[in-house]
């Protein structure tokens, strides 16, 4: 087994899929995705963390906090997280008679 082929464990909570692929979580104004795979959203990941390494603060804890994602105040011009949430709020049109 290669093991360059490992997605790191402080991905693991970056990495979202969705119906249309998958995606990584960023702190900047987009996220990264749609791919295809995991693999490939891992990889841009971490040529993004690479880029933006210093340049952002972090919030101390904040990975570990509960979220609540507001789609519809969302600023973010390609959001995973509001991607998800409108299939969400679609598949529950759909099954509403």
């Amino acid at each position: 087994m290669r093991t360059d082929t490992a997605i790191p464990s402080t991905h693991q909570n970056r990495l979202m899929h969705t119906l249309y692929g998958w995606y990584a979580l960023t702190r900047e104004q987009a996220d990264l995705g749609p791919f295809a795979t995991s693999k490939e959203a891992s990889d841009a990941l971490s040529c993004h963390i690479k880029a933006y390494k210093g340049l952002n603060k972090r919030t101390p804890g904040a990975l570990k906090a509960v979220h609540l994602h507001d789609a519809d105040q969302c600023s973010k011009t390609n959001c995973g997280l509001c991607v998800e949430a409108r299939i969400f709020w679609h598949s529950l049109a759909v099954a509403t008679p």
